[in-house]
């Protein structure tokens, strides 16, 4: 019951994955087709390798259950939060800088959409732990740290380069800025 449940979180993080690749984000895609369709590749790796061992696999103890319902959960909540906060966005193959979002998830992460697809990839991963799953994982990690990279390289080319800098002193690309956190709670 607990593992349809999870299985259920996941179909879930699927459905909204899918739904953001084809309504949400703005695709213009010029020369990296070819990087879009490896990326697509490996995502699909993820979501039908996973859903099949989910199907599969019966072993799976109830903390282990658990910390990946937790890991989706944190997932969802930082991808939908993000889809509100931004209303929508040039796809990662972009080559068109749009305005700087800074407030909702985006005061946390610079990229909080890559961070939950992350946290989803990882749960599957760890939770199955299967060489395709951790191949895979590898490949999108190294692909959204390069996506970022990239997105931010043109960001500080634009006339937004100023302002940008600034939100990258304060708030960290994948993981929070702790420290900074800690010194403006300090101050109230």
């Amino acid at each position: 019951m607990l593992q349809m449940a999870v299985f259920s979180l996941y179909l879930t993080i699927v459905l909204s994955l899918v739904w953001a690749r084809f309504r949400f984000f703005t695709v213009n895609v010029g020369t990296g087709r070819l990087r879009a369709l490896t990326y697509d590749f490996a995502v699909a790796i993820q979501m039908l390798s996973t859903a099949w061992l989910f199907y599969n696999v019966t072993d799976i103890t109830k903390p282990e259950l658990i910390i990946c319902a937790l890991l989706y959960s944190l997932s969802l909540v930082i991808f939908w939060s993000a889809i509100s906060t931004a209303k929508s966005l040039d796809f990662a193959f972009s080559n068109h800088v749009g305005s700087i979002v800074t407030s909702g998830p985006f005061g946390v992460f610079r990229h909080p959409f890559y961070v939950s697809y992350m946290i989803a990839w990882f749960a599957s991963t760890w939770l199955f732990g299967t060489i395709l799953l951790w191949l895979s994982f590898v490949y999108l990690m190294a692909f959204y740290v390069m996506s970022a990279r990239k997105e931010e390289r043109m960001i500080l080319n634009s006339d937004q380069a100023n302002e940008y800098q600034l939100y990258q002193q304060h708030v960290g690309m994948f993981l929070p800025r702790i420290k900074r956190w800690k010194r403006s709670n300090s101050k109230l």
